[in-house]
């Protein structure tokens, strides 16, 4: 919703009678709603059907949030949607929208260069304890995350694109154990 309200065009869109002064006022009225908590508040409605999640704005918290007549909103502009997938796992169950612009998973990014440094390491004859030591952690830590050193390279590249499923965290490879096959790995990945 918060990418919807944003657009540039949007403004004129939900004002289809207003002039530059309008929109533009409308525009950074409705960026200000958006860095805040007022997005909420202005909603009137969430459907959600199978593989669609509808969002209908309240025309008249709208209006006032906008400082105009809810008379000039165009009532076809209050329905905002967007196509999505349901993930489960466990428990959880995640709603991933499909234009939503995923970004990098930094703590797994950063366990990945961990684990290839320390891997580098061992390569040069440190054992686990002492890259354990330098590092400030335990050698079971180290002997835990080496592993992410031998992710496919396609895959951490995905990763860091944010084109990773939504299951693949650094949570998730340390509790279970990939194969040293990078064919096996896509494969095991491509069900979370």
């Amino acid at each position: 919703m918060k990418k919807q309200i944003t657009d540039p065009g949007f403004p004129a869109f939900l004002l289809p009678r207003a002039d530059t002064d309008g929109i533009g006022h409308a525009s950074a009225r409705l960026a200000d709603i958006s860095k805040t908590d007022s997005l909420l508040a202005i909603v009137k409605r969430v459907d959600i059907a199978p593989g669609t999640l509808a969002v209908s704005l309240d025309v008249t918290k709208l209006a006032a949030r906008l400082g105009i007549e809810a008379s000039a909103i165009a009532t076809d502009a209050l329905s905002l949607a967007a196509p999505f997938q349901s993930r489960k796992r466990g428990v959880e169950t995640r709603l991933i929208l499909a234009n939503d612009s995923k970004s990098a998973d930094e703590t797994l990014l950063l366990n990945i260069a961990r684990a290839c440094d320390w891997f580098d390491q061992l390569k040069s004859g440190r054992t686990y304890a002492e890259i354990a030591q330098s590092a400030g952690t335990s050698k079971r830590r180290v002997q835990q995350m080496i592993d992410l050193a031998f992710i496919a390279p396609d895959v951490v590249r995905a990763i860091t694109e944010g084109r990773q499923p939504v299951g693949l965290t650094s949570d998730w490879l340390l509790r279970h154990d990939l194969p040293s096959d990078w064919d096996a790995q896509r494969a095991i990945i491509a069900t979370l």
